[in-house]
């Protein structure tokens, strides 16, 4: 828990916010701040802010079910309860089936691939270290994570890690942060880009602000 975040703050970076360019990819990250929240207020008026700027309700659905490998599956749930009340879809067929054997390979091979491109050159190091500590953790990262939902195909891998980052920001989580934020410039984000989402939650995260630009700084110096 974040106890830095200034609700008041974000009530406000909501009520200003108007992006420029990027706005779908910076709505998006503003919506994941929200669902860190978990409060109806602030959903409510991300969804009403971001949809001004042509986000459709597919895109935030994704970042729904990607919410909850950071998160958790409560917030998850209290955000896809909130988007079926605002924004509601059409009726859904159901999902409920065996996994399948392409369907699983994919998902591995995927997730393999996603993962090494957002750690670069310290996918070894993770990897290592992660084994050494719990070998499931780091095969559910790569499967469950990077490969069931984060590469799925209906955001762009940019939109994913700024969205991530954008939560995990309001978490206060630096070292997860450290590794989104330079994950996100390894999918493609600029510089400029990470640093406008960075700006957009601002100083409602608290800590999570402070370290976010810590974190700037560096990748600035690299």
């Amino acid at each position: 828990m974040n106890l830095s975040f200034d609700a008041d703050k974000f009530r406000e970076a909501l009520r200003r916010f108007g992006p420029g360019e990027n706005s779908t990819t910076r709505s998006l990250s503003v919506y994941s701040a929200a669902v860190a929240t978990a409060e109806e207020e602030f959903l409510d008026a991300a969804v009403e802010r971001c949809r001004r700027y042509a986000v459709n309700r597919e895109q935030f659905y994704e970042i729904i079910l990607q919410s909850y490998l950071f998160l958790g599956f409560p917030r998850m749930l209290t955000a896809a309860k909130h988007l079926n009340r605002v924004f509601p879809g059409k009726d859904a067929a159901s999902c409920l089936r065996k996994i399948s054997p392409d369907e699983s390979e994919c998902w591995f091979e995927h997730g393999m691939r996603l993962c090494k491109t957002v750690y670069g050159g310290n996918y070894e190091l993770l990897k290592e270290r992660m084994e050494s500590i719990a070998p499931e953790i780091f095969r559910w990262m790569i499967i469950e994570g990077y490969g069931k939902v984060l590469s799925r195909p209906l955001l762009s891998a940019v939109d994913r890690e700024l969205a991530v980052v954008a939560c995990l920001m309001v978490e206060n989580r630096p070292k997860q942060l450290h590794a989104h934020m330079r994950g996100a410039l390894n999918v493609g984000a600029s510089l400029a880009l990470l640093s406008a989402v960075v700006h957009d939650i601002g100083g409602a995260a608290g800590e999570g602000f402070r370290a976010s630009l810590a974190i700037l700084d560096e990748l600035s110096d690299d």
